[in-house]
């Protein structure tokens, strides 16, 4: 049964101590830096807010699309569900295609995906609007905003002392106190890397991305589409192309997200370990030459025109920080940490960092302490990070292109995504966004089962690749799920069918050793999967 959280406005406690300048100063006004003041600033009208923007105006970012746990986020708890259906696009589902190389037939491509759209609300993002809407919001609730100005100095000197100085680009430079200090300063990672506290993940998980946008691209669904396909459009009643579509191969994924301008968004993540993309070129130019290898791709784009200098390449994306709060300071959204975009569940942590900073400064200007909120803040970031990264990401790109271990992956990682954190956001936003998912034990039990399962799936993989049987379902397989994901048992039988098919696949390897066990050799790079032959 859903819990009934309802918040009352009102002013701060009269037993704080605040700062003459600035309550809260923001770095950064895009999604985390917005949301996190209008979440302030709905709660405590009277509260002094400063949002320090460095850009004249948002470009357009990595970060199109939502998944379920981020949806409710911005609709349950941000109340923007109104802009997002009427300036954005709706999302259905995720869909993954696969093919083997030398068969470019785009009717013979394995498919991996929903044959319906999915219950709850998702969405494919236009950043530049949406960071715009929330950023307009907060300052109509009274937030000050200074823009564009950079932060020279920053001095953290505990709740109430924090000194900043900070320039704006037509203005004199300026120095102010602040009670506290929240960045949202995203990849920059401000506090991160002056308090020491930002890592690299990129030794585990040496993973870059490209990423384009394009114009005249061929929709999945037209006539075009449809007759190239072959029996394929009877298999989905979905429209497959306003599904997140990913193209599929080993060591390396490129999602196609289509906008509400007309244009597609794609990128091409890879793992430097085993994957290399094309070398010449400009960016948008190696990224076609890319998708034209993949018979979607080539379906999709074979016409397509690149969108004159929108181009963006990002080295080693995994990153985080050792926390991401302490005495008079948090830290929120890409400003704490990324993992991977498979998933599309970039903004996911965003929102739970974002709500879990508004919650320890909502309890503050409550009147009440908060040094053993901070203490227990001390490694939860880091260990739900590592959970995560452990459960999903850590060597996937062995497998990724694999369609039978990837659809395994499909349902076990999405029925437990549902089963866990989007069913516990749903029943009550205000406990679950104020900690990080995979938090306590019934968290931790499904955080190392996925990693087991995980750690199998990239073991059958390299079995596979032995046997040369990896990619055996590649062409001609229609790897459907009928049943919708929920936040519910219905979701469990889910779950049950992508265990069975792993287990088979288990069992008929079995004896099968890969060519070497160890997980230092799985940093091998490994063949490629079209030097296989399918059986």
């Amino acid at each position: 049964m859903q819990k009934c959280t309802k918040e009352m406005s009102g002013p701060v406690s009269e037993k704080v101590d605040r700062s003459p300048d600035y309550d809260v100063v923001i770095i950064g006004g895009a999604f985390s830096g917005s949301a996190s003041a209008i979440l302030l600033k709905r709660r405590f009208p009277d509260l002094k807010v400063l949002i320090v923007e460095k850009s004249e105006m948002f470009d357009r970012k990595v970060g199109e699309s939502t998944s379920e746990v981020s949806a409710c986020f911005l609709t349950r708890v941000l109340k923007v569900g109104r802009h997002l259906s009427m300036d954005h696009v709706g999302k259905h589902g995720l869909r993954m295609w696969f093919h083997r190389e030398g068969d470019n037939c785009p009717s013979k491509v394995s498919e991996v995906g929903p044959a319906f759209q999915g219950r709850l609300p998702t969405f494919q993002l236009n950043r530049l609007k949406l960071d715009t809407h929330l950023l307009d919001e907060a300052v109509a609730l009274g937030c000050e905003l200074l823009r564009p100005a950079t932060i020279k100095d920053i001095e953290l000197g505990g709740v109430g002392k924090n000194h900043l100085v900070i320039k704006p680009k037509d203005g004199e430079q300026r120095e102010i106190t602040a009670g506290w200090v929240v960045d949202a300063s995203g990849k920059a990672a401000m506090l991160a890397r002056k308090l020491k506290l930002w890592h690299s993940n990129a030794d585990q998980h040496p993973v870059n991305a490209m990423w384009s946008r394009f114009k005249k691209v061929n929709d999945l669904d037209s006539a075009k589409s449809v007759e190239a396909m072959g029996g394929l459009d009877t298999h989905v009643l979905a429209q497959r192309g306003f599904s997140t579509n990913h193209l599929m191969g080993y060591g390396w994924w490129s999602w196609i997200i289509p906008l509400d301008s007309g244009e597609v968004s794609v990128g091409l993540t890879w793992d430097e370990r085993i994957f290399t993309p094309p070398k010449d070129g400009s960016m948008s130019e190696r990224l076609h030459e890319h998708l034209l290898k993949h018979p979607i791709g080539k379906l999709m784009f074979q016409d397509a025109v690149a969108v004159e200098n929108d181009n963006r390449y990002y080295k080693g994306l995994p990153y985080y920080s050792e926390k991401i709060a302490g005495d008079g300071w948090t830290i929120a959204g890409d400003a704490a940490g990324f993992m991977d975009p498979l998933y599309s569940q970039g903004l996911d942590f965003c929102s739970h960092t974002v709500y879990s900073s508004y919650a320890l400064l909502r309890q503050h200007f409550s009147g009440e302490c908060v040094k053993e909120e901070i203490a227990m803040r001390e490694n939860e970031y880091k260990r739900s990070y590592f959970y995560w990264f452990d459960a999903l990401y850590k060597n996937k790109y062995y497998y990724i292109g694999d369609a039978e271990l990837m659809h395994v992956a499909y349902l076990l990682d999405i029925a437990t995504y549902f089963i866990g954190p989007v069913r516990l956001v749903y029943e009550d936003h205000d406990t679950e966004f104020a900690k990080m998912p995979y938090d306590g034990p019934a968290g931790t039990f499904f955080a190392k089962f996925m990693r087991f399962y995980n750690r199998r799936l990239c073991r059958l993989a390299h079995k596979k690749i032995k046997a040369g049987k990896y990619g055996d379902k590649n062409l001609d397989h229609h790897l459907l799920s009928v049943n919708a994901f929920t936040p519910g048992p219905a979701t469990m039988k889910l779950m049950f069918q992508g265990i069975k098919i792993w287990l088979w696949a288990e069992l008929r390897y079995a004896f099968v050793r890969p060519s070497d066990a160890s997980e230092a050799t799985m940093m091998t790079p490994l063949p490629q999967a079209g030097d296989y032959k399918q059986a």
